[in-house]
C-alpha cells in the first residue's frame, strides 16, 4: 500500500517497487487535519514489535531491485528488456518511464519505445529483435560499383599460396582508397578492410620468400604483363597460366591435412622414393577466361618438351573449340623450371609443335624471379587441388586423378585430369642454328621475359 501524505501545499508520496508491480492501493493522509496528523504518527513512528519486519521489508525491496537489474541486463535479450521496461513504466503510471529507466538501467527512449510496442501489441516476424529496415545501408548497397571496382583493382596485385587457400595483396589499403577515389567512389579505410576480409584477404606476417636479387625492372614487367593480359581478355583471345605443381610420390605416404574419420590412416613412417610405386608430375593449364583447369599428370621427367606437349594437347582438344577463329594465344608462366625464359628447348618446341603446327602467334610473358606466387594458376587452381586431397594418401595414379577431377569451387571452377605415360628424355640440346631459325620477336620492355613466336 502506498500513502499520499499532504503537508499544507506539498504532497509527499511513499511507495515501494512491489506496490507498482502488484498494483497500487492508495491511502490519503491529510496532515492538515487532526485525524491526518494522528494517522501520520501511526505509520511513521517505529514500533518495537515490527522493527524486525521493517528491516526484512527493506531487504526484500533491495533484493527485488537487484533482480530487476539482473533480468534486464544479464538474461533478457534486447527486445525482452525493452518490453519489460515498458511493462514497468505502464504499471507505475505517472512518471513511470523515468523510474523504469532508473530501475533497469536502460535509456529513456528505449523504455518509451518498449511501452509503445507493448501498448500496440507489436509482433515481429521470424523472432526478430528489431523491426525490419533498421540501420544504415552498406557501401555495396549504396554504390553497386564499389565491390567490382575493388576486385578489379586488386586482381593484378593478388598473390596466393599454391598449397593453401591464402591470398594477399602487394598494395596498401590507402592505395586502394586513393585509386577508388579517382573513379568517383569515396570509401573509408574500414570499409575496404572489411571487404578484403570477406574476400579472404587479410594481413600477413613477414615471410622469408623474397628474392635478394630482385630485377630493377620487376615492377615494369608486372605492369606490361597485366596490361597485355587485360587486352587479350577484353578481345576474347585465349589467356592461359601454366606451371608444374609439386611432384607427388605414389604410394602409402603421408599427405598433409586432416580428414573426418573414426580412425587415422596408417602410412609409411618414412617417405623414401624407393618405396613409391611411381611419381606424379602434374603440369597445370588454367584458362583465365573460362575458369577451367586442365592437369596433365606425367610419370616421367619434368622437361620443356613435356610442358609444350601438354599445351599442344590442350589446344588441340579444348582451345580450338572454345576459341574458334583465334590465332593468337598468351601464355603466362614462371621464369624458371621447364618453361623458363632461358630454356632453348622450351622456345624451340613452342615454335615447331605449337606455332608452326597450328598456325598460331604465341605470346609468352614470364613472371620475374621470386614472383611465381603471383601466377594465377597458383591461387586459382593448385591450392584447391591440394585442399581437395589433403589428408588422403595418393596410393595410385587413378586415385590422384580422381581427386583432381573432383576439384570444385563456389566460383564454378571445372578441372580435368589426364595421365601422360610417355617417357621424356633429359638433356636434349638445341643448336645455335636452330635458335637462329626461330621466328621470334622480343618486346621492348624486359625483352628476356616477353617475346612473341609466330608461325613460319
Amino acid at each position: 500500500m502506498a500513502f499520499r501524505i499532504i503537508f499544507h501545499e506539498k504532497i509527499y508520496i511513499q511507495y515501494t517497487i512491489m506496490d507498482f508491480i502488484e498494483g497500487l492501493t492508495w491511502e490519503i493522509v491529510d496532515c492538515r487535519t487532526r485525524e491526518g496528523k494522528n494517522r501520520y504518527k501511526e505509520i511513521s513512528a517505529p514500533r518495537a514489535s515490527n522493527r524486525g519486519n521493517t528491516n526484512r521489508s527493506v531487504e526484500s525491496s533491495s533484493s527485488q531491485s537487484r533482480d530487476i537489474y539482473f533480468l534486464s541486463k544479464k538474461v533478457l535479450n534486447e527486445r525482452d528488456r525493452r518490453l519489460f521496461a515498458g511493462f514497468l513504466a505502464r504499471t507505475i503510471g505517472c512518471g513511470g518511464i523515468q523510474k523504469a529507466a532508473r530501475l533497469t538501467g536502460l535509456d529513456v527512449k528505449t523504455v518509451r519505445r518498449g511501452k509503445r510496442e507493448l501498448v500496440q501489441r507489436a509482433v515481429l516476424r521470424n523472432a526478430r529483435v528489431r523491426s525490419e529496415g533498421g540501420g544504415r545501408p552498406t557501401k555495396a548497397q549504396v554504390e553497386p560499383r564499389y565491390e567490382p571496382e575493388l576486385q578489379g583493382l586488386i586482381e593484378d596485385e593478388l598473390a596466393g599460396d599454391p598449397t593453401k587457400e591464402r591470398k594477399w595483396v602487394r598494395k596498401t589499403v590507402r592505395w586502394m582508397r586513393e585509386n577508388l577515389g579517382k573513379k568517383g567512389i569515396g570509401v573509408s579505410l574500414g570499409t575496404i578492410w572489411n571487404t578484403l576480409k570477406k574476400l579472404n584477404i587479410s594481413l600477413k606476417q613477414n615471410k622469408k620468400s623474397k628474392s635478394t636479387q630482385d630485377h630493377p625492372m620487376r615492377d615494369e614487367q608486372f605492369q606490361y604483363l597485366n596490361k597485355l593480359k587485360r587486352m587479350f581478355l577484353a578481345m576474347g583471345k585465349p589467356v592461359i597460366s601454366v606451371d608444374t605443381k609439386k611432384k607427388e610420390l605414389i604410394g602409402n605416404f603421408k599427405n598433409n591435412g586432416r580428414t573426418w574419420r573414426k580412425e587415422a590412416i596408417e602410412v609409411f613412417d618414412h617417405d623414401f622414393p624407393s618405396l613409391a610405386e611411381g611419381k606424379l608430375v602434374p603440369f597445370g593449364i588454367y584458362d583465365l577466361k573460362n575458369n577451367e583447369g586442365t592437369v596433365y599428370c606425367g610419370t616421367s621427367s619434368e622437361t620443356s618438351e613435356f610442358a609444350v606437349d601438354c599445351i599442344c594437347e590442350w589446344w588441340e582438344e579444348y582451345g580450338q573449340r572454345q576459341y574458334p577463329n583465334q590465332f593468337e594465344i598468351l601464355i603466362l608462366c614462371d621464369s624458371g623450371g621447364p618453361n623458363g625464359y632461358r630454356r632453348r628447348k622450351w622456345k624451340w618446341d613452342l615454335q615447331t609443335k605449337l606455332a608452326d603446327k597450328f598456325g598460331l602467334t604465341v605470346h609468352v610473358c614470364h613472371y620475374p624471379s621470386g614472383a611465381s606466387k603471383y601466377n594465377p594458376i597458383e591461387r586459382k587452381l593448385f591450392c584447391f587441388i591440394t585442399k581437395n586431397w589433403a589428408g588422403e594418401p595418393l596410393i595410385s595414379h587413378e586415385k590422384a586423378l580422381s581427386f583432381i577431377r573432383s576439384t570444385k569451387t563456389e566460383n564454378g571452377l571445372n578441372v580435368r585430369g589426364f595421365l601422360v605415360e610417355k617417357e621424356y628424355a633429359k638433356g636434349l640440346k638445341v643448336s645455335d642454328e636452330q635458335m637462329k631459325s626461330l621466328s621470334i620477336k622480343h618486346a621492348n620492355i624486359c625483352a628476356q621475359w616477353n617475346y612473341c613466336i609466330r608461325a613460319r
